[in-house]
């Protein structure tokens, strides 16, 4: 079972990064005392920290938008995810170390919540890809990886695709 990016989805998440960066751009303007004479300089760092981040962001969005290869992928083995940094590094994750799938509302988002055992068998692979940083929480209280996949870019709801992996998993568990 494949999974694929939506159009529509992708060009509105595009817009609504570049609608941001225009924002800021008009808060790092006053910032700098175009519109007054006066220079807020924490002004100036935060809105050139964020339009820094959402540029580089969009940019990635803007390279990946005609990409035509499934986001999600659920096989005979496991699940390969390229939705989010941390799924897309830890690559295949098998059905039998999957130990509970959920939605989690985090910020503006509703995200599928993998909680994955066997983490000697995945930490190794993703520590190749992101840094130590942002590994940072990734484990529960009882050791479990926590891994996220989002559906804002697919065309399926987040309902849906909890739904969908749960049927899978529990059809190749069996």
């Amino acid at each position: 079972m494949e999974f694929y990016k939506d159009k529509k989805k992708s060009g509105n998440l595009i817009l609504v990064y570049a609608g941001l960066i225009l924002v800021l751009t008009g808060i790092l303007l006053y910032s700098t005392g175009v519109f007054s004479d006066v220079i807020l300089a924490k002004g100036i760092a935060i809105s050139l920290v964020f339009i820094l981040f959402l540029s580089v962001y969009l940019i990635k969005m803007l390279i990946a938008y005609n990409d035509t290869d499934p986001q999600i992928v659920l096989n005979q083995e496991g699940i390969v995810s390229k939705v989010t940094s941390l799924s897309k590094a830890a690559g295949l994750i098998r059905w039998e170390d999957i130990k509970n799938i959920s939605l989690d509302r985090i910020g503006g988002d509703t995200l599928v919540t993998l909680q994955v055992g066997n983490p000697d068998h995945y930490l190794p692979v993703i520590r190749k890809h992101i840094s130590a940083m942002m590994l940072k929480g990734v484990q529960d209280k009882n050791g479990n990886l926590t891994i996220y996949l989002t559906a804002s870019e697919l065309e399926l709801e987040p309902l849906e695709l909890q739904k969908s992996i749960a049927h899978y998993a529990a059809g190749r568990r069996s």
